[in-house]
């Protein structure tokens, strides 16, 4: 879960603006675990209890991950008094980087390249020896 701040200039009637999963692809998934992975789910049960509900299990855990990655979203947004901007905020599209930041260095990568230095400084002292 992300929180960002934006301070912006000139002042509009702006006061929060957040997303979820479109709440009918939610839905959809959770519908899913019940007829084909019999899990316990309903749409008697919130949010909370259907995503407790599943006994998880790497390949459950992947299939949500994908579902975040590539399900529409649901926005809510609205204006300082509380009331929710005027349109049709649901099914919206994922918005996509247009310049990506590059994938950060695992430290163990970090780790394995120190390694390998040592072994080559190594490896130079023993034979000037």
């Amino acid at each position: 879960m992300c929180v960002n701040y934006v301070h912006y200039f000139p002042k509009v009637d702006l006061e929060v603006c957040k997303s979820s999963v479109d709440s009918a692809t939610l839905r959809d998934y959770f519908d899913f675990m019940r007829r084909w992975e019999l899990q316990p789910t309903s749409r008697d049960k919130s949010w909370r209890e259907n995503y407790e509900s599943i006994e998880w299990t790497p390949l459950r855990a992947g299939v949500l991950a994908d579902l975040y990655d590539h399900a529409p979203l649901s926005m809510q947004c609205n204006k300082s008094s509380g009331v929710r901007f005027p349109g049709y905020w649901e099914n919206m599209s994922l918005p996509r980087a247009l310049h990506p930041l590059p994938e950060p260095q695992r430290k163990c990568d970090l780790k394995n390249e120190a390694i390998e230095e040592n072994q080559i400084h190594d490896v130079g002292e023993t034979s000037l020896n």
